[in-house]
């Protein structure tokens, strides 16, 4: 018992001081819980993702009223199956539309390494609850950069696996989603274990249908998982510019990956930004999200998030045909780098260290000074890019910036190969173990 006493302890210190629970469910795990692989293992889990007996409120004021769900989604039944006891709804910008960290309904979610900075979003709290140690395993989404931002600026992992790997059965369009179930721990074994859980075909998911068995590492054998591999780099996704701390993280990662053993090159992306078809499929969902809320409740909207929805309220059959094909273009793009022989490709997770945590949504991204773009196209096109494409990706934690936050860098796989993904990220926590609050 004592021990489920400490972890409520440390919630509520945790949420006192940083904020990253939109609601505590659970003083202490369950000792009813049957015994799995996260027995014992408290998790967090984003606040657009049905737990049962509590309410999902999105981030938004408009659904603060909302009634408690009547069950579990399926990634979380899973997780309870394992073992797991579900102790909090983790924070999340309104309809998680936002790659920062404030939700009107909830307020800033704050990042522990330096308040000042923010801790990314949307799955805002997921990153904090993890490295704060409030919850060692935090269930999250991922549909542009929600799961892998949030791990790279508090320095966690963070996995989006393939499209349906974890399957969603919640997502209204179930056929040509970009939403993802992500996954974030402090260590790669805690995150393993947590994809063990969920991963699996649902019937509801069309997507996770036609995937192969989860195959898990050997134990042992992650030492080796870099030598001999082919590691195609790109510093650029269609932005322009890094910051200093950026180009740094890359150099340094390229040695690292070289001294175990990878043959490392540095490639160009091939194509246009992809946040420019990315925002046409999300800004449409989000129009078709603000269109089922009754009127009175959708004044309750913030700006930024009613203004994306009115775009996708304006786009045309043919310009969402566009994006479709737009994605179906970066698809087969990542696909020539893996038919050329490479086994994993690595970006920045964003084009610049973590930013001001007030910095408005829809204003430009500034580099050394001078404006570089709007900010999802110029910071993070990195990440959209494998939402589109389907392939697993991970954040790998990199190292401190200048202010004293976290950075990450993201590693790709081929189609269903999380085996080798974790295998890799395994190897790269033994040479780079990520910074802890605890040093």
């Amino acid at each position: 018992m004592q021990a489920g006493v400490a972890v409520a302890t440390n919630i509520e210190a945790v949420q006192s001081a940083w904020n990253p629970f939109s609601a505590i469910l659970e003083a202490q795990p369950d000792p009813s819980t049957p015994k799995g692989t996260l027995a014992g293992v408290a998790v967090s889990v984003k606040d657009i993702l049905d737990v049962a007996g509590a309410p999902t409120r999105w981030g938004s004021l408009a659904l603060q009223d909302a009634a408690p769900a009547e069950r579990d989604m399926e990634a979380v039944a899973r997780l309870r199956q394992a073992g797991a006891s579900i102790v909090a709804k983790t924070t999340t910008t309104e309809f998680a539309h936002s790659p920062l960290g404030y939700s009107s309904l909830t307020g800033m979610t704050l990042n522990p390494w330096n308040p000042r900075m923010t801790c990314g979003g949307s799955s805002s709290g997921a990153g904090v609850a993890v490295v704060t140690g409030a919850t060692p395993l935090a269930l999250a989404t991922d549909a542009g950069c929600s799961t892998r931002l949030p791990a790279a600026l508090t320095g966690v992992f963070g996995l989006k696996a393939t499209s349906g790997r974890i399957p969603h059965e919640k997502v209204p369009e179930g056929f040509a989603s970009i939403v993802h179930l992500g996954l974030l721990a402090r260590d790669v074994d805690v995150l393993e274990r947590g994809l063990v859980a969920v991963a699996g075909p649902h019937r509801s998911d069309p997507q996770s249908l036609s995937q192969p068995d989860l195959r898990i590492p050997h134990p042992g054998s992650d030492g080796d998982a870099l030598a001999g591999r082919r590691i195609a780099i790109w510093r650029f996704a269609g932005n322009a510019v890094l910051d200093d701390d950026v180009e740094c993280q890359m150099v340094d990662a390229a040695k690292v990956l070289a001294d175990a053993g990878a043959r490392v090159d540095w490639l160009e992306y091939p194509l246009e930004n992809p946040t420019r078809h990315w925002a046409v499929l999300q800004e449409v969902s989000w129009a078709a999200r603000v269109a089922a809320l009754p009127a009175r409740l959708g004044e309750r909207l913030s700006l930024t998030f009613r203004d994306g929805a009115a775009r996708g309220r304006e786009a045309t059959a043919l310009g969402l045909s566009a994006a479709l094909a737009g994605r179906t273009a970066v698809f087969r793009a990542v696909q020539r780098v893996f038919a050329a022989g490479y086994d994993f490709i690595l970006t920045p997770c964003a084009a610049a260290a973590a930013i001001a945590a007030d910095h408005p949504t829809d204003a430009p991204l500034e580099i050394g000074g001078r404006s570089v773009g709007p900010l999802r196209d110029a910071w993070v096109p990195y990440l959209s890019l494998f939402n589109l494409s389907g392939h697993p990706a991970i954040t790998l934690p990199s190292g401190l910036d200048r202010n004293g936050v976290p950075m990450g860098l993201q590693l790709v796989a081929p189609w269903w190969e999380e085996h080798r993904l974790l295998a890799a990220a395994r190897a790269w926590e033994a040479a780079c173990p990520p910074p802890t609050m605890e040093s």
